[in-house]
């Protein structure tokens, strides 16, 4: 009975999520256009493996036919900027925080159905983002500037931010941002802080200012149905702050050549 019980609720929960897409005009599968880098792209992942959301992660020459700078030139993306999300129909979405809360709204559960709930997500996402020197850092910088960078940032930014943050979820009662269950900012602060730890293993661990507030956000995040598959298929980031890349150096763990 157990069993069966487990796998209506699957199905259940299945049936959910692909009529939430149809209600938001989905062309399955989704196309994510990045670069293979994690950075800006990795939040709607996180969103779209928790849902149970189909996707592909596509290159530049894949979407395009072409390469990125002639792209870029010939105005073929909003803003000139990566990533964009093609959800079928000529459709494009750009900026990381337009696609992952339009993500969200694919996800049953994930964004509040009230406005204040809403706004409430919207601030936590927002202020996850004031960690984003995570991203160039783990992906980009190298050397000196690196160094640099990595020392300003954990000795001035990372821990006011992180206490913001542990007041915030020990207030709620854990172990996310906004109580027992995950909403979508939680994607985002969580891709920041797993960034912080690959730079400074430890930043997280438990401490007299924020108690075990983080580590157990982390861990909820990771346990998360759906979320420790991805993260153990996806590629991983070598050689931070020498020659960073990802190995396998592809645009994501969804990426089909061809």
């Amino acid at each position: 009975r157990e069993v069966a019980a487990t796998r209506q609720e699957t199905m259940a929960s299945m049936g959910r999520v692909i009529a939430a897409a149809a209600s938001n005009g989905v062309t399955s599968p989704l196309r994510l256009v990045y670069l293979a880098v994690r950075a800006r792209a990795e939040v709607p992942r996180l969103i779209l493996e928790y849902g149970k959301v189909e996707y592909v992660d596509v290159s530049v020459q894949q979407q395009f036919e072409a390469p990125w700078g002639k792209v870029k030139r010939q105005n073929m993306v909003p803003f000139g900027q990566l990533p964009v999300l093609d959800v079928g129909g000529g459709e494009l979405i750009a900026q990381e925080a337009a696609i992952a809360r339009y993500c969200a709204t694919l996800v049953p559960g994930l964004m509040p159905s009230d406005p204040i709930g809403q706004a409430k997500c919207d601030a936590l996402f927002h202020a996850a983002e004031e960690l984003a020197e995570t991203n160039p850092l783990v992906n980009a910088l190298r050397g000196e500037d690196f160094e640099r960078r990595k020392k300003e940032f954990f000795d001035k930014e990372f821990p006011r931010r992180l206490a913001n943050f542990s007041r915030i979820i020990a207030a709620s009662g854990g172990p996310f941002t906004r109580g027992k269950s995950p909403n979508y900012a939680d994607f985002k602060l969580y891709h920041h802080l797993s960034n912080a730890a690959l730079l400074e293993p430890g930043c997280l661990s438990p401490s007299p200012d924020a108690g075990d507030a983080m580590t157990d956000f982390m861990a909820a995040v990771e346990n998360l149905d759906g979320i420790a598959a991805y993260l153990n298929r996806r590629p991983q980031v070598v050689d931070v702050g020498k020659r960073p890349k990802l190995e396998p150096n592809v645009c994501g763990s969804r990426y089909l050549e061809g």
